[in-house]
């Protein structure tokens, strides 16, 4: 997935003081509208409870009842911090994965992915909804492209990639979330010093997605999925 080449002006078309002083070049409102309406079907779902059992992954989406394998990102199965958590994580990924793909290219990394991981998830987690699946896209993104270093990421991009990563293994075993945070740490500590950490990042990412897909866990084949995505030739984003 080729980052963005051109050249930017912090001041130039729906750029601000306020998004440039976070280390983003552009307003990341594709990220922001699907924050809202994601947020807005948790929020939904502990209003009306039926809804997740009406929206989620499970058999029946392999019966006739189809639409599951989009609702199925729109509500989450983890219960008021699973929201919360996903939505922060959304934010502060989708952003950073905003400012180095085109909006069209961000949305096959966010649907492309989290839709051919909820196929996945009919063999391995048959029962389920959420969009962390979705999210892993992205984080895969955002590692490709600090791989091939062609743009300066936010520092604290990077770090949100490898906390995420993290808390994706942490119930493989707890103490691993300590691990992502610590190597998110340093891995903005280098971005910051002008060191090189795309390479250790994605390798970070890939084995985060190889154990996880070894538990058979569907964010493993979701991170996995998305960094093949990204790795597809396509148009540079234009700024």
């Amino acid at each position: 997935m080729p980052p963005d080449t051109g050249a930017t002006n912090p001041s130039s078309r729906d750029g601000s003081s306020t998004w440039t002083k976070l280390g983003l070049r552009r307003a990341p409102w594709l990220t922001g509208a699907l924050v809202a309406v994601t947020g807005a079907g948790g929020i939904a779902q502990h209003i009306l409870p039926d809804l997740l059992g009406q929206l989620e992954r499970s058999p029946a989406g392999l019966q006739g009842q189809w639409w599951r394998i989009v609702t199925a990102l729109l509500v989450q199965d983890g219960g008021l911090f699973g929201l919360v958590s996903n939505m922060i994580f959304l934010g502060a990924i989708g952003a950073v994965a905003e400012q180095v793909c085109t909006r069209r290219r961000w949305m096959v990394q966010y649907f492309g992915t989290g839709l051919l991981a909820e196929l996945v998830g009919y063999a391995w987690q048959p029962i389920g909804g959420g969009n962390s699946i979705a999210i892993c896209g992205l984080a895969s993104a955002v590692a490709v492209t600090a791989w091939r270093d062609r743009v300066r990421l936010a520092p604290w991009g990077l770090s949100a990639v490898l906390v995420w990563c993290g808390a994706l293994l942490a119930p493989l075993w707890e103490p691993l979330i300590l691990l992502g945070i610590i190597a998110g740490v340093a891995a903005g500590r280098a971005v910051q010093t002008g060191r090189r950490a795309g390479p250790a990042v994605l390798v970070g990412v890939l084995v985060a997605g190889a154990v996880l897909s070894a538990a058979a866990n569907i964010h493993g084949a979701a991170i996995l999925i998305g960094a093949v995505l990204a790795l597809l030739p396509g148009k540079p984003r234009r700024t």
